[in-house]
């Protein structure tokens, strides 16, 4: 049977009809790597979550706007936008509870900040304003770029994806500062920007800083999807 995938929504009210939504892409790269995804709207009753993560087998948390900074103890960027505060609530909801019962975990941009700040990291709020670089994270203009991003070797990101530099997309502006209880390091560029974290002693927990849903035409980023979804079964 194939595992049922939670992917967490986004969320918005402002102007128009408040709804519930998410990319295509990331539906999709779990079909195209043997999974089931079900969307997961705005929850904020922790029985209620509890309930709906024992009807699926694995997590897949998408990107979007930033964490609240507040939550890791620091006054908000000029350049942070914060997700919705219904969101907020959900989606720390959802991960706190899905860490405590052990449930794979796949995370992807604002995912994977998300899973450092509810595990005691922090962020930087704006690369571009507070690190010194020549690589591009982020275009002013939201275009999509690609960078090299190194992979440590005694790592399972390696182990899944077979090499130690791939070439990845970029369209963070934030990034982790402080990992999180319990997070190692499994990837960087050059100018030390953290590119993906896992979590050792955990069953599955994988986070990356790029976008490979957006890239599974590429084995390497599909591996990423194929392996939450062994995980998962």
């Amino acid at each position: 049977m194939k595992p049922i995938i939670g992917i967490n929504c986004d969320y918005e009210e402002e102007g128009k009809q408040p709804y519930s939504f998410t990319n295509r892409d990331y539906s999709e790269a779990v079909i195209a790597a043997g999974g089931i995804p079900f969307l997961l709207p705005i929850i904020k009753d922790k029985n209620d979550v509890k309930f709906l993560l024992k009807k699926i087998d694995g997590l897949l948390l998408t990107g979007g706007n930033d964490v609240p900074p507040q939550r890791y103890s620091e006054e908000r960027h000029e350049k942070t936008v914060c997700v919705h505060p219904d969101k907020d609530i959900s989606d720390f909801t959802l991960v706190e509870t899905s860490i405590q019962t052990k449930k794979p975990i796949l995370a992807i941009c604002y995912g994977t900040q998300l899973v450092n700040v509810a595990l005691g990291g922090s962020l930087i709020q704006d690369i571009l304003s507070e690190v010194k670089t020549p690589i591009i994270h982020k275009d002013s203009k939201n275009e999509r770029y690609t960078h090299a991003v190194t992979i440590e070797k005694n790592s399972l990101l390696y182990q899944i994806i077979g090499a130690d530099c791939i070439e990845a997309n970029s369209t963070h502006h934030q990034a982790i500062k402080r990992l999180g209880n319990g997070l190692k390091d499994t990837a960087h560029t050059e100018d030390g920007i953290i590119e993906a974290v896992e979590w050792k002693d955990y069953p599955f927990l994988m986070g990356v800083q790029w976008h490979p849903e957006r890239m599974t035409d590429s084995p390497h980023h599909l591996a990423l999807f194929k392996a939450l979804i062994k995980a998962s079964k």
